[in-house]
């Protein structure tokens, strides 16, 4: 397999996400929504998305994202994001300390825009790193990277 660059994306989320954890520890489920900007060579615009993710008792989240590219010129591309989100802790463990996350997504397009419906059949994955300052909100450190992975198997 071969990844081929298709975009970087910035997501920011909108105020605070929620995170309810009704067993009683670490586990539960969270919603927040964003905005960002999708930047590339084949697919550039603003992005609109919203989250929900589950986090597992043992800390690690798992994304659920859904959203939608509008390109510079007016197509609609929605996507999903589903994947991990593992965060280690940085900086001396004071509040003020950053916790990283390493991302890393499958991401699916749908587009009715002749232009873009080639990437109804593509599979893609995202890479990215986010931050969270004293337990707030995580943001984004620099812009996640998607590629469209490439079957090399066909020669």
């Amino acid at each position: 397999m071969r990844l081929v660059h298709l975009c970087d994306m910035t997501m920011g989320y909108e105020g605070a996400p929620v995170m309810v954890r009704p067993y009683g520890n670490e586990e539960g489920t969270g919603f927040g929504v964003g905005a960002g900007v999708a930047s590339g060579e084949r697919l550039h615009g603003t992005v609109r998305w919203f989250n929900y993710p589950h986090r597992r008792s043992d800390g690690v989240m798992l994304p659920n994202i859904s959203g939608m590219v509008t390109t510079d010129d007016g197509a609609i591309i929605l996507f999903t994001m589903q994947g991990r989100t593992l965060f280690t802790p940085s900086g001396d463990g004071s509040a003020g300390s950053r916790a990283r996350g390493s991302q890393m997504f499958a991401v699916f397009f749908e587009a009715e825009d002749q232009r873009f419906r080639w990437l109804n059949t593509a599979v893609c994955v995202m890479e990215g790193v986010v931050s969270a300052v004293g337990g707030g909100p995580p943001s984004q450190n620099e812009p996640g990277r998607v590629y469209i992975c490439e079957n090399e198997l066909l020669g």
